[in-house]
């Protein structure tokens, strides 16, 4: 590639990150026309056309030059090319996929002893102020909480910026955005009047019925908003919501219930959460332990589901990190994923090939600080001829907290709720559940209500439970009656399989056989 080639490259580059599309594309078009298999020219074109809201035209063009590529590394890049373009088109199932092959071409390079270059050594150019340690963003954040106050808009330092102020009592000095959280009835009108305070919406990739990224138009700061309401079950949701899709691509964050109370500052009276620590402990666990890895969209400890579109999101920094040679945060990336789904053996094979990597170069494998406090599980269940359903059901209760315990029922107990004995006994059925990966406990003998004193005396935070039918679903009800709503989930039953059915199955077959 000659000098004038990456002469316009670079040009081409900078009007990207200005912002100026057209400009780059006045570059870009002429050099993908006569070099349309230049890896430089194809990546930085892919880009400008993702930045542009343009990824469907990217897909095919990625693709291609996949096939061309040579080596794992390249092949690396272009899957997570392919990966992202798909991301943006909300096709998130084949994001994924593609994201599967660049990993997979990553642990092959680095099983062949090669890493990526580390690109965080290359020099860059600081800012003259940090705008958070002169506490200018914090006279920022105060000016626009009141501003809001004052027009009636409850909105309230959130997130990071929250956990700064709690923790430090100033902004967290790394920080690189203010966090604001609202309520979705205030919504638009919070919008609303950002804009005419000098906040400017900025292009999103996904367009969330809840969250909102502006800048400011004369400090450059970043402001997130966040928008927060109650759900059906009386419990504080936000995160990220896309109106017409389907749970997966959905990211939903739970809090506990609390108050604002009025705040007075040097730049007019704010609205402020009455107890902020109950907010920091639902997201960030142990929030007092500083976490160097953490991601708010990956890590929260209070995402209600490991959603497909969250995992689109870890996978994504997993690859670009591990791209860069960022090797110890692609591993944090790797780890948080097998923690909140352990069945995710690309991840767990990624973690580690990273940890052989890390050991090669010397470098220490990093300690995941505890953020994730206690949280204990506990359920009842019959668990006749274990199957599929009941391991469903294991798996998303072991992801409602940190430690579950299963209350395997008595044979005695079966006879009188559903008129016949369970085929395997307790001791047979609970043998069983205990071999499963997703149990930390089993117990075979315990009272028939959950009560808030049983559940207090016991050290259990959550008592869960599925049901097949309405009428199972009161009767399930009717055992944990004087729990308080947030101690109960209710699990979603696996249609299709259950004993009875296993059973059915069994007289069909011996009678064929016969």
């Amino acid at each position: 590639m000659n000098e004038a080639i990456k002469q316009s490259l670079r040009q081409a580059q900078e009007m990207i990150r200005s912002g100026d599309l057209n400009g780059a594309s006045e570059i870009l078009e002429p050099l993908k026309q006569t070099y349309p298999e230049l890896t430089d020219v194809a990546q930085l074109w892919c880009a400008m056309m993702m930045r542009a809201g343009r990824s469907g035209e990217v897909l095919p063009y990625a693709a291609k030059i996949f096939s061309l590529a040579e080596g794992d590394l390249q092949k690396a890049r272009w899957a997570q090319m392919m990966g992202t373009a798909c991301f943006q088109s909300l096709e998130l199932e084949t994001a994924c996929h593609h994201y599967m092959t660049a990993l997979n071409h990553l642990m092959a390079l680095t099983k062949s002893g090669k890493v990526p270059a580390d690109q965080k050594s290359r020099t860059v150019k600081e800012s003259t102020e940090n705008i958070f340690l002169s506490g200018r963003a914090e006279q920022l954040l105060w000016e626009t909480c009141a501003a809001l106050a004052a027009n009636g808009i409850h909105a309230f330092p959130f997130a990071g910026t929250l956990l700064g102020i709690v923790r430090h009592g100033h902004l967290l000095a790394f920080d690189k955005d203010l966090d604001i959280a609202v309520w979705m009835e205030n919504w638009d009108d919070c919008c609303a009047l950002l804009e005419k305070m000098g906040w400017q919406r900025t292009p999103m990739s996904f367009n969330y019925r809840n969250y909102r990224d502006y800048v400011h138009s004369e400090i450059g700061i970043t402001l997130d908003l966040c928008g927060l309401q109650l759900n059906k079950a009386n419990r504080i949701i936000g995160g990220f919501s896309l109106p017409g899709y389907p749970d997966e691509y959905q990211r939903v964050s739970i809090f506990p219930k609390f108050d604002l109370i009025p705040k007075d500052t040097p730049y007019g009276t704010v609205w402020f959460p009455n107890s902020p620590e109950t907010i920091l402990t639902a997201f960030y666990g142990n929030w007092r332990t500083p976490n160097p890895y953490w991601d708010t969209v990956v890590s929260a400890v209070n995402l209600e589901k490991f959603t497909l579109l969250v995992r689109c999101f870890a996978y994504y920094r997993l690859i670009q990190r591990w791209l860069s040679g960022e090797l110890v945060r692609a591993w944090s990336y790797a780890h948080q994923i097998v923690l909140k789904d352990p069945d995710d053996v690309i991840s767990l094979r990624s973690r580690q090939w990273l940890e052989r990597a890390l050991t090669r170069l010397n470098q220490a494998i990093p300690e995941w600080p505890s953020n994730r406090s206690q949280k204990r599980v506990y359920t009842r269940m019959v668990a006749d001829l274990f199957h599929v359903g009941h391991v469903n059901f294991l798996r998303e209760a072991k992801a409602l907290g940190t430690h579950l315990t299963v209350f395997v029922v008595s044979d005695q107990r079966v006879q009188e709720n559903k008129g016949k004995h369970p085929v395997m006994s307790q001791s047979e059925r609970a043998a069983v559940v205990s071999a499963c990966k997703y149990v930390d406990a089993v117990v075979t003998e315990g009272p028939l209500y959950a009560t808030p004193a049983f559940m207090l005396q016991q050290g259990y935070d959550l008592y869960t439970f599925a049901c097949s039918s309405e009428k199972e679903r009161q009767e399930k009800y009717k055992l944990c009656a004087e729990l308080p709503a947030s101690m109960i989930k209710e699990i979603d039953y696996t249609d299709g399989i259950s004993t009875t059915d296993l059973l059915t199955r069994i007289t069909i077959q011996d009678r064929n056989v016969s």
